[in-house]
């Protein structure tokens, strides 16, 4: 499995890291990546109290003006960036902001910011791609990613609550079929990047408890997700008009693209 444990890894001189370069290789590869203790497990434990907090009135299962459904039980809605939730250790945490502007490029956006919420009793999901192919799938599957799904859940991902189960290689070959998945547990701290053509399918969730997971869309410059927000009550970015200036300057290109950033 596809995995790479960051503890201890310091965070200066990320894009020169052999670790780096290897979770890279096997992204290309086999179109996913887990990245291990990326976030202290204490931090995340604080983010579940703040999301069951904050979006406690957003946990139900209907849809709404801002959220989609998407499977049984089971629906995306907006996080704002503000609180830990939209924190820059969150959205642009630097080991997987150095991962993804190696495999998109240094001016990669974050086209989406949200979580997808898996209720007890979410069954499993349709298996699927995170949006359409570019050109067609014998040329798209040539190319390089361009755009990517980053998954950072607040609970244990594992057999009882559900997790993401991934097709290896089958951003390459175009199809899921004739490959059987791999389900892996995702503790707490540890996240998992998927490219946008590579297929998924959120598992079951047979706990008693709503299964949250954060979720970016990161991706090129030119690209935009022409799918999941087609419903116009339904955000793809929230935040404060204040927001975007008062970001670093290494930060500040992520919302390039935001009418507002200039």
């Amino acid at each position: 499995m596809n995995r790479f444990d960051f503890t201890g890894v310091s965070t200066e001189g990320l894009a020169q890291s052999a670790l780096i370069s290897a979770a890279f290789d096997d992204f290309t590869r086999h179109g996913y990546v887990i990245l291990d203790n990326v976030v202290p497990a204490e931090d995340i434990r604080s983010l579940h109290a703040e999301f069951f907090r904050d979006y406690k009135d957003q946990i139900r299962d209907q849809e709404a003006a801002d959220s989609l459904e998407v499977g049984a039980r089971r629906f995306m809605i907006p996080l704002h960036f503000s609180g830990g939730l939209g924190a820059p250790r969150i959205f642009a945490n630097p080991y997987v902001l150095t991962l993804v502007r190696m495999i998109l490029d240094t001016e990669a956006i974050i086209d989406a910011f949200g979580a997808i919420l898996s209720l007890s009793g979410a069954e499993d999901q349709h298996i699927h791609h995170d949006g359409p192919i570019l050109f067609s799938s014998e040329i798209s599957r040539l190319l390089p990613a361009y755009a990517l799904t980053f998954g950072l859940p607040l609970i244990e991902m594992n057999d009882l609550a559900g997790t993401t189960a991934i097709w290896p290689g089958s951003h390459r070959r175009g199809s899921h079929e004739g490959h059987g998945p791999v389900r892996p547990v995702i503790p707490l701290g540890s996240c998992m990047l998927w490219d946008y053509r590579t297929y998924h399918s959120g598992t079951s969730n047979r706990s008693d408890e709503v299964r949250p997971m954060v979720y970016a869309t990161y991706a090129r410059r030119w690209y935009q997700d022409p799918v999941n927000f087609r419903k116009e009550t339904l955000p793809r970015l929230v935040f404060e008009p204040g927001f975007i200036p008062g970001l670093p300057d290494d930060l500040r290109p992520l919302f390039a693209h935001v009418r507002s950033a200039g």
